[in-house]
């Protein structure tokens, strides 16, 4: 199956519910962290037979019935994406990967559905066997209640408001025999083994893919008494808001827009600076390979037409290669700190308006997946769970940050007309930017100069590509240009690439619609643009994304006719 290394590095990418005690467990006293490795082994063991004095409600592991008597805990669960946890896109993989790799099962299940009740398979000394204890329907409503607080039948859970002092065994006449009251419960470490690679575990440029408690540790957070439970469990909420909730991501960032001047008129250039800080989220903003948050910046006219050659983007996240094999860039910002983005761009009318808005795309990685799982044709039985799980990534987007700001004398913020400008590559400021790697070893490359001389001396067309050192897009590329396929067809053109930061004057003779990047050009053996195969395409005309391998090798096969 050729998903399989995808669905191995998935699985990677998730292990870790294990307890793992490192020296960032200075945050915790001994009993805590003797405690939190002991509640939280790779799989919850099956909680075998409920006492004899324990009612049916008492015995049931199922939230509804949790709900019984924690009425504001459960109607707040429902609410969150713990609730999903065990969502269409997850379960959509495990039907082929329980039976073909129930290993890499686990480490799914281990923090989406941690109990041994929710897992199909268990291993026993025998193999993995079938497991007769196995429910279905607590599965599917992942992360439950008794996720966290149930073990062998008896609760465990903080102390109560107020009695923070008083730990241990809570009896009297209680439900379940009482609870255990455990100060681990209000402490970070308690979240970690879901949200924190160990030391040697799957990394990517010296970077964990799973490094969140690690980021809070490293922030002014614990110092101050912040917890993870301080923003994400608000007076003990079972909230657990985070990328997804529009409300709790604004309260975590600050973003300014500043222009050089007040006024701008005709022939002048403004110049511009986008101010994001990450004034409130205890770790780096987004701390996942998951979330992607495009920042956009383009000129209105008096009227609110959007001049789409003005568009400037940049994107922050941590984007990487669909298999997790490679990042392709870093631009997260840490607790406390500032991304600057500048914005410069001539004027060309007396009464233009600056727009400046930031997306938030929650689920932009699993998108990508799911859509290239989908279109590879090897999802299996699965199928239908994966387009269900794409749809729902796809709603998920929403707008962070949006401002208007007129430029002049006689400006007035009007609405804005016409379609947004759709996403191609973002710059994502970061400063150790490198140039993208295009498979110099079997693709032959020129610049643009030299790449004009083999033309007219070969007779061969030129296929010009602009790009940047900071594009995303363009070091995604990576994956078009080592496919056999393209290093084939790449021997019948004349392969031309250009910096648009190193050439800039070159460039700025290429923006038939735009000046995004890439943007790939086709000249024939005099250096004429042949337009005709761009003509009828949509804008970005001249955009091809990084996952349409078969649409850059259309091009270059029509580009040899």
């Amino acid at each position: 199956m050729k998903f399989e290394p995808v669905f191995l590095a998935f699985a990677l990418v998730m292990a870790g519910l294990i307890y793992q005690p490192t020296m960032a467990d200075a945050q915790l006293n001994e009993h805590e962290a003797a405690f939190l490795k002991r509640h939280w082994p790779e799989t919850i063991p099956l909680q075998g037979k409920a006492p004899a004095t324990y009612s049916k409600l008492e015995s049931s592991l199922a939230p509804k019935d949790c709900g019984s008597c924690h009425v504001q805990q459960y109607r707040d669960w429902q609410t969150t994406l713990h609730a999903k946890a065990m969502g269409p896109g997850l379960l959509g993989q495990l039907v082929e990967m329980v039976g073909s790799d129930p290993e890499s099962a686990r480490m799914c299940w281990s923090c989406h559905t941690p109990l041994a009740e929710q897992q199909d398979k268990l291993l026993t000394a025998e193999g993995w066997q079938v497991n007769p204890a196995f429910d279905k329907q607590l599965q599917h409503q992942g992360l439950v209640c008794a996720g966290c607080h149930v073990r062998k039948h008896q609760r465990f859970g903080p102390p109560r408001k107020g009695q923070a002092k008083q730990t241990g065994k809570i009896s009297g006449s209680l439900p379940h025999n009482g609870f255990s009251a455990e100060s681990a419960f209000g402490k970070s470490a308690f979240c970690k083994g879901c949200h924190q690679f160990g030391q040697g575990d799957y990394a990517l440029n010296g970077k964990l893919i799973e490094n969140t408690y690690n980021e809070w540790l490293a922030s002014d957070y614990p110092a101050q008494g912040v917890q993870c439970q301080t923003c994400h469990m608000p007076d003990r909420r079972h909230l657990w808001r985070g990328i997804h909730d529009p409300d709790m991501v604004k309260k975590g960032v600050t973003i300014k827009v500043d222009t050089d001047q007040a006024l701008h008129r005709q022939g002048d250039t403004l110049n511009a600076k986008i101010r994001i800080t990450n004034s409130g989220v205890g770790h780096y903003f987004p701390t996942y390979l998951t979330p992607k948050i495009e920042v956009q910046a383009y000129l209105l006219d008096a009227e609110g037409n959007i001049d789409q050659s003005t568009l400037q983007q940049a994107m922050i996240g941590r984007e990487v290669s669909l298999d997790i094999s490679q990042e392709l860039y870093d631009s997260r910002i840490p607790p406390g700190e500032t991304l600057a983005i500048a914005y410069s761009q001539s004027i060309s009318d007396d009464n233009m308006q600056l727009h400046v808005e930031a997306t938030v795309y929650p689920d932009h990685f699993y998108s990508r997946f799911y859509e290239s799982m989908l279109g590879n044709g090897s999802v299996g039985r699965g199928t239908k769970l994966i387009e269900q799980a794409l749809k729902e990534s796809q709603t998920s987007p929403f707008t962070l940050f949006e401002k208007t700001i007129p430029l002049g004398t006689n400006s007035k913020t009007v609405a804005i007309k016409g379609h947004k400008p759709s996403s191609t590559s973002a710059k994502p400021v970061t400063s150790h930017a490198q140039e993208p790697d295009w498979n110099a070893g079997q693709i032959k490359w020129f610049d643009y100069e030299k790449g004009l001389q083999i033309a007219k001396l070969s007779g061969k067309a030129v296929m010009l590509i602009f790009y940047a050192d900071w594009c995303p897009t363009c070091h995604a590329y990576k994956q078009i240009f080592a496919d056999p396929r393209v290093v084939e067809q790449a021997k019948g053109l004349v392969m031309v690439r250009a910096n648009v930061d190193h050439s800039q004057l070159l460039a700025s003779r290429y923006v038939n619609d735009g000046e995004y990047v890439p943007r790939i050009y086709a000249l024939n053996q005099s250096g004429e643009q042949i337009t005709a195969l761009f003509e009828q395409r949509s804008y970005p005309k001249h955009f091809v994304p990084a996952d349409a391998t078969q649409s850059f090798l259309k091009l270059m096969q029509q580009l040899q006719r």
